[in-house]
């Protein structure tokens, strides 16, 4: 056909340039099961697909990197397979974005959209990794570790990172738990992961065997293992990793002095009010439920605490300018008698254009008051303060809505509150793990999470708010208490579980013993190095030995006969193993003796 019948070589690029059927299905697939991981996470809660959505995403790499119709000749070369993992990871990513950020639809039309495409673009240097390093050895190993380096990547940059969506934070009860005691978040995702890589490879060797036959068969007993034997070792290696869980001591819920603190919801009135008379609703709420609890007190009904803490934003109002909110809460604290954490908006310059969202350690009597304060140091973009705000509200009209910007506060949160030391992060600090471990090492005792997740009832997000602080409670060891404006608040023991929790959207407050903590888990000690020694070792696996293997396979080329001791272990790819037929091998030689004319 000439190039006019096919419609000008223009056309033909085109034609070129359109994705295959499988191209299109591969892409499916991967948005499936990007989409498929979210029922890990709370509010569904099936930590089971975790694993196995990495097994899934392990395969769609796999098939990226090595499918004989993905390329031309067959196996794709390094830089192709990298290329179609970038693919099948940017699907990956936006079926599993756009689902686990749908809580943002609460802002209005293109909020989960915009941060759904931004986040699934980590996910395409991620894909680019996967496929090269599913084609060396150990494989499963680097890809776990890549899991691992795709969220460390995604948890700091750009706007100090969004570490929402890791796979440790669909793991708060599950056998890989414990593990957070050992080496944080991170290990807990690089286990959850390696679980999933390995049961992917224990499929593939399974395939290789039934698919080579008895020739397959003879050559992997000459290596002492069969296909099924070295199946069956991945699968035990896969069921190692939930079951090392088990081996590791948690601290006892009965240890440590006794300690009695109360946690006021006042809710937050939604309909119906301007801003400022809703603000003065949340305050007067929650002065209202302090009030009730000191009434309960008095009547018997409830034990007094020790200590009593309010939500984030408990007064969206400043005590410090604003001397009717001062001597408001200073009522509700004199009443319950007993230190006060008061979550408060502060100005932080006369004009009132940037705010700060403070902790303040509140005493009662004629000698109390405001003491010790906490300012919130990771502040959420595009939610408590605005990037680029002279230029995107110009763009974008409905950015004007947000009038002010919350500013960074310093230091960390170890407060002393009633004596008693303690670890305070506001809301969407708990899920970084520097924030956390940094408060607890500076001495808390017990771990705060006051947290205003109002806006987002009825969409989930406060639910994996606290399966993110039932983690916290067990890599730290510590008693974790959340406290939020609207639900959901909740009391934690150091293994995870969750003892007394509210309902969203209630007026209440919870009272209970807990014990104090003193003594730091290894978690703690060792701080982000797991995190950087994963990610790490996924880097250099992706660039430097899927790079050096591919050098190597070129050069075999030129020197027909030399095999690898590569070539036989089953942990390679299921392409570079199978027994080649006398057809693929004479191709071989003909190409490797035009190798040597050349």
């Amino acid at each position: 056909m000439s190039e006019q019948e096919a419609g000008g070589p223009g056309r033909r690029r085109w034609f070129r340039r359109r994705p295959s059927r499988e191209a299109v299905r591969l892409a499916a697939l991967a948005l499936l099961a990007g989409a498929a991981l979210n029922l890990a996470f709370a509010p569904v809660g099936w930590w089971p697909v975790a694993p196995l959505a990495v097994a899934a995403a392990s395969a769609l790499f796999s098939v990226a990197a090595g499918s004989p119709s993905m390329g031309r000749g067959g196996r794709a070369t390094g830089g192709s397979a990298g290329r179609r993992g970038m693919v099948v990871g940017f699907w990956f990513g936006t079926g599993f974005c756009w689902v686990a950020f749908q809580f943002l639809r609460v802002f209005g039309p293109g909020a989960q959209e915009a941060v759904g495409v931004i986040e699934s673009l980590y996910f395409i240097p991620f894909g680019w990794a996967m496929a090269r390093v599913s084609r060396t050895r150990f494989a499963p190993l680097w890809q776990a570790c890549l899991w691992v380096g795709e969220e460390f990547v995604r948890s700091r940059w750009p706007f100090g990172g969004f570490s929402w969506g890791r796979l440790a934070f669909s793991q708060p009860d599950s056998p890989f738990t414990p593990l957070a005691a050992v080496g944080g978040a991170p290990l807990v995702t690089f286990a959850v992961a390696l679980t999933g890589t390995l049961l992917w490879r224990a499929v593939v060797v399974l395939r290789r065997e039934q698919q080579a036959g008895r020739e397959a068969g003879a050559r992997f007993a000459a290596g002492r293992f069969s296909g099924v034997q070295w199946a069956a070792v991945l699968l035990v290696a896969a069921l190692a990793a939930p079951m090392a869980g088990f081996a590791v001591p948690l601290r006892s819920p009965d240890a440590g002095t006794p300690l009695r603190i109360a946690l006021i919801q006042g809710n937050v009135p939604r309909l119906g009010f301007g801003r400022e008379e809703q603000q003065a609703a949340v305050l007067d709420n929650h002065v209202k439920e302090t009030e009730a609890l000191a009434a309960d007190i008095r009547a018997g009904k409830a034990v007094k605490p020790d200590v009593v803490v309010w939500p984030e934003n408990g007064s969206d109002m400043d005590p410090y300018t604003d001397p009717g909110v001062k001597d408001e809460i200073q009522r509700a604290v004199d009443a319950v008698g007993v230190p006060v954490l008061v979550g408060a908006v502060i100005n932080a310059n006369p004009e009132g254009t940037n705010v700060l969202n403070r902790l303040i350690v509140w005493t009662p009597g004629a000698d109390g008051g405001m003491g010790a304060t906490y300012d919130k140091t990771h502040l959420v973009p595009f939610g408590e303060y605005l990037p680029f705000r002279d230029i995107l509200t110009k763009m974008i009209k409905r950015f004007n809505m947000i009038p002010r910007d919350f500013v960074p506060g310093h230091g960390r949160g170890d407060l002393t509150l009633g004596g008693v030391p303690v670890a305070a992060v506001i809301c969407f600090e708990v899920a970084y793990d520097d924030v956390v471990r940094n408060a607890v090492n500076g001495g808390g005792q017990v771990l705060l999470v006051p947290s205003n997740n109002a806006s987002y009832m009825g969409t989930g997000q406060t639910y994996q708010q606290l399966a993110i602080a039932r983690l916290r409670a067990v890599e730290h060891g510590r008693w974790t208490l959340e406290a939020a404006t609207s639900g959901v608040s909740a009391v934690i023991d150091p293994r995870g579980k969750v003892l007394a929790r509210t309902g969203e959207y209630q007026a209440r407050y919870l009272d209970m013993e807990v014990r104090r903590g003193t003594e730091r888990t290894f978690a703690d000690k060792v701080g982000a190095w797991p995190e950087y020694l994963f990610a790490l070792a996924g880097l250099v696996a992706a660039i430097g030995l899927a790079g050096a293997r591919t050098t190597l396979r070129r050069v075999r080329a030129l020197i027909p006969g030399i095999r690898g001791r590569a070539d036989t272990l089953p942990d390679a790819a299921p392409e570079e193993n199978t027994v080649t037929s006398p057809e693929r091998d004479a191709a071989s030689l003909t190409a490797a003796a035009k190798g040597r004319t050349r």
